[in-house]
């Protein structure tokens, strides 16, 4: 009949006009996207602890205000940005999703690494130049640890570059 035909038309357009008001997802293409063009969490902060350990590694520990800066700065090739995608690099290096980072192997020598480093930003903050230096030797002896552990060239073959 006319009216079933016009209440259907009716029907349809609502419906229609609702549909209409929806966004469509988007997927931001993150973490958990799953495709092989995106890199993987080792590519991603390879990067990014090359840059912030050749940064380190150029350091003139008797220059106080080059030593200041990379602790300073938040941009890459900093201590910041260094020690925070360093222990994601370490973590991503995990087997199984039950295992606590901090029993790794690269978590446990990046660890170790890092002591070495706040001993170096201690004796910095007391301007001990001396512990400055000997924590920095030490923490560059611990580097090659880690470097092999998150396979990343080695303290010798960063310099190179």
């Amino acid at each position: 009949t006319r009216k079933t035909f016009v209440e259907g038309i009716v029907q349809g357009s609502c419906g229609l006009l609702v549909l209409g008001q929806f966004e469509p997802a988007s997927a931001s293409g993150g973490a958990t996207a799953g495709g092989v063009y995106l890199l993987s969490a080792k590519q991603r902060y390879n990067k990014r602890v090359t840059s912030g350990l050749m940064a380190f590694l150029a350091l003139d520990v008797n220059d106080i205000n080059a030593v200041n800066a990379f602790f300073e700065t938040k941009d890459e090739g900093g201590w910041e940005d260094l020690s925070a995608a360093a222990y994601l690099l370490a973590n991503a290096f995990r087997t199984n999703s039950s295992k606590a980072p901090d029993s790794l192997p690269s978590v446990k020598s990046w660890k170790a690494f890092s002591k070495d480093i706040d001993l170096l930003r201690r004796g910095l903050s007391k301007k001990d130049m001396g512990k400055v230096a000997s924590s920095y030797k030490n923490a560059e002896e611990k580097l090659d640890e880690y470097l092999a552990n998150v396979e990343l060239p080695s303290v010798m073959e960063l310099r190179q570059m």
